[in-house]
């Protein structure tokens, strides 16, 4: 008659298989619980959502020791199980996006066309040495098949392409990965709306590109968006329009002391002008001087105003170049700055 291993309250016996469930139901290893003993049937309790939560305090902060392979609770110390004991993996959650949190492989990202939720035969595994001619023929197959399959429709098409051109440019702009997440998934709304068709992909991948870094404060103006993705400034303006329209997108008023520092740095103003320009800037603001202004133009005309009341050696020709205007603009913009100087007690320049 065969035999099985049975834990009885920390000690082994053997018992015959027929025996088997009334052994289970009858043994079961317990711990010492402050001052009293907890069941190993009760040490696995879940929450109303299904996760694994500490029999103990209640606590769902569960991690398990990489050194002794022991499932511990953070919040009161108790120990769930020994190194020896299966203890199941918790319930996956769902992320905000609504992808299921999985426990290996890369994250669900929008900038990848697929959200990386597919599984791809590369051409190494493809190509293997270890299979013989038969099996890598048919993994080839299969590859080109799937290659097919994943890019048969025309929205799978485009997003490819889109997604490719989102990750140069925002190589190219050295953009953060929430700003890249936040175009790619303002592309997909898009082009679900059916505004891509008739427009160019690079021209709706730049304007989800200065839509993106205008949502998340991130200093990047359409010029140098334009200038990056090889089109005019005014076509994508034009496209940057026609996205905010129709994905009915807020967009705040450009703060323009978020161009200060770069302008500064490019024409080589000193840290004393740099403050100095801050403060006539934000003076400005609170005299709504700077509603329907150009930010870019607005900082280089605080710098040239604080480099003049300064005397600092700063060139406007330098400060426009920096900026992306003309000198007339800030010439312009100098004249509605200086009511913000003459408010703060500066003297008046010329």
């Amino acid at each position: 008659m065969p035999y099985r291993l049975v834990e009885m309250a920390g000690t082994s016996t053997v018992t015959p298989e027929k025996d088997q469930l009334a052994s289970a139901q009858t043994t079961q290893q317990t711990y010492p619980v402050q001052g009293r003993m907890m069941s190993s049937r009760k040490t696995r309790p879940r929450d109303e959502v299904g996760h694994y939560v500490c029999p103990n305090c209640g606590s769902p902060s569960l991690v398990r020791d990489a050194e002794t392979g022991e499932v511990i609770c953070t919040n009161c110390g108790f120990v769930l199980s020994d190194p020896s004991e299966n203890y199941a993996a918790p319930v996956p959650r769902r992320t905000e996006e609504g992808l299921l949190e999985s426990q290996s492989g890369p994250p669900g990202r929008f900038s990848a066309f697929d959200k990386n939720l597919s599984t791809i035969i590369s051409r190494a595994q493809a190509s293997n040495r270890n299979l013989n001619a038969d099996e890598r023929l048919q993994l080839w197959r299969l590859r080109r098949t799937q290659l097919r399959a994943s890019a048969g429709s025309s929205m799978a098409r485009n997003l490819s392409r889109a997604m490719s051109q989102l990750r140069g440019l925002s190589g190219r702009l050295n953009l953060p990965e929430v700003v890249t997440e936040r175009a790619a998934l303002m592309y997909r709304r898009a082009l679900n709306k059916g505004l891509v068709r008739g427009r160019p992909i690079n021209g709706m991948v730049a304007a989800s590109t200065y839509a993106a870094c205008r949502l998340t404060d991130v200093p990047r103006s359409l010029s140098e968006i334009a200038k990056a993705s090889g089109m005019s400034r005014k076509l994508l303006a034009h496209y940057y329009r026609a996205l905010v329209r129709s994905l009915d997108v807020t967009m705040a008023i450009e703060d323009p002391l978020k161009r200060v520092s770069k302008i500064a740095s490019r024409a080589g103003a000193d840290s004393q002008t740099e403050m100095l320009a801050g403060k006539i800037l934000r003076e400005a603001i609170r005299l709504r001087v700077n509603v329907g202004k150009d930010p870019d133009g607005l900082a280089a005309a605080a710098l040239d105003l604080a480099a003049r009341i300064r005397g600092s050696m700063v060139m406007q020709r330098d400060l426009a170049k920096a900026a992306g205007v003309s000198e007339v603009t800030i010439r312009s913009r100098m004249r509605d700055l200086k009511t913000a100087s003459k408010s703060l007690g500066l003297p008046d320049v010329a």
